[in-house]
């Protein structure tokens, strides 16, 4: 494994370093649990809960919460129910079926080891969780994770408390920032053995996945295009992971020999690929992915990090907004690997300041005039301060109002006081040499 900090802001790179030197376990052996009469809780928020997503699991027949049926931090401890309907079934517990694909490769599917062990006749199904109430259809690569691994005729989805005759709880087999096994690894080996390959190879020796084709993408990331363009002229295949069925997108990460992709969920599909794999990430935030590290780990990864994008202020990670761009970094690795910079257009003063004008737009909608800062992110100010003060290099002269971005700008007192000053200051100069 060899990680690349050089195309990373430093402190960001600090950062990133001691994630890596974590200590982060290979186990060997994981713990099952069995309970007669046991109860399956579905996801229920309760308020002042500080979980990701909520509480739920299994509690005993005798109302006492089993711990393994937790994960820490995300979903734990038990709530009031009643009248919970018995299934006459021997059933294994799942979990939550959380809709995000990141989250489900890494946490739903973290206990399925167990159908790759067990004589699959003594179980009657896999039961997986949503929230209360709620209702899903489970379609697309969620269906087609669950068909390649021939296990969908065994899955059953809850959404209210049922107890069971009995329920097997396997442990995790990944915990994140803590250890990995085999076993959960042995997952993704086995319906990536189950996709056929195509009747011709790809020939796609280098794959870029892209963020462009995304449905609303373009309202929170600002940019996407020349990163498109930037890997497209360097001979990688430039592919849309939401376009395509999970077996085509395990062909070609089986098939490249370097995978190139955007810091986030399409990151956790090497998770699919055979270990020791060329990567680059492209990185949209200033803050790191611990949980990448951890998959990196785990897969022997060789990964170049590029921080390709200009920050401003804090934002959630998930709405954004975001700038990718041609920057210092992107800039540097292009030089370091003889590599072809993007299209002119691209790296335009004229391009930058449209990007900003949608970023500021954006970051408007989605927080008017506040300062959105969340509680886990307070840790990492530095490398937020450090963000901001790439990206007033480039958008000072907006950012302080010394240039407008907006019609209604050049109505601005201020920004023709400002002018005036400079005009003065200039003059001042010119006859007092």
């Amino acid at each position: 494994m060899n990680i690349n900090y050089s195309f990373v802001r430093p402190l960001k790179a600090i950062d990133l370093k001691k994630w890596y030197s974590i200590p982060f376990e290979k186990k060997n052996d994981l713990k099952v649990e069995e309970y007669k009469n046991a109860t399956i809780l579905p996801l229920k928020q309760i308020k002042g809960d500080d979980l990701l997503f909520g509480r739920g699991g299994v509690v005993t027949e005798n109302g006492k919460y089993v711990e393994l049926s937790a994960i820490k931090g995300r979903i734990q401890f038990s709530y009031e129910h009643s009248n919970s309907p018995f299934v006459d079934e021997k059933v294994v517990y799942c979990g939550y079926l959380v809709n995000q694909w990141g989250h489900f490769l890494i946490e739903a599917v973290a206990r399925l080891w167990y159908f790759l062990k067990e004589d699959d006749t003594t179980i009657d199904h896999y039961v997986f969780f949503l929230q209360s109430n709620e209702k899903r259809v489970i379609s697309e690569n969620y269906r087609e994770f669950f068909e390649l691994l021939g296990i969908w005729n065994k899955i059953s989805i809850i959404n209210q408390p049922t107890q069971y005759r009995e329920v097997v709880v396997p442990e995790l087999g990944y915990k994140r920032t803590i250890d990995y096994t085999e076993q959960y690894k042995d997952i993704f080996l086995k319906i990536s053995n189950n996709v056929a390959l195509p009747s011709q190879p790809y020939n796609s020796p280098k794959i870029f996945f892209s963020r462009s084709q995304m449905k609303n993408i373009d309202k929170r990331e600002f940019g996407l295009e020349i990163i498109d363009n930037y890997f497209t002229k360097n001979g990688y295949k430039v592919l849309y992971p939401e376009q395509m069925s999970l077996a085509e997108l395990i062909r070609y990460i089986k098939e490249a020999e370097e995978i190139a992709m955007y810091s986030g969920s399409v990151h956790h599909n090497i998770l699919f690929a055979e270990d020791n794999k060329k990567i680059i990430l492209i990185e949209r935030n200033v803050i790191n992915n611990e949980i990448q590290v951890d998959i990196n780990r785990m897969k022997n990864a060789s990964v170049d990090y590029i921080d390709a994008n200009i920050p401003i202020y804090s934002v959630h990670i998930g709405a954004g907004p975001f700038i990718m761009a041609y920057n210092k970094y992107l800039e540097h690795y292009t030089t370091d690997k003889n590599m072809t910079p993007p299209d002119s257009k691209y790296c335009s003063s004229k391009y930058l300041k449209k990007l900003f004008k949608c970023y500021m737009h954006r970051y408007y909608h989605n927080y008017g005039f506040q300062w959105f800062m969340e509680d886990w992110c307070v840790k990492h100010t530095d490398m937020l301060r450090e963000g901001y003060k790439e990206g007033f290099e480039y958008f000072g002269d907006y950012l302080t109002g010394y240039k407008a971005f907006h019609l209604r700008h050049y109505f601005s007192t201020h920004l023709w006081i400002l002018k005036l000053k400079k005009l003065i200051l200039l003059l001042y100069l010119k006859y007092h040499k």
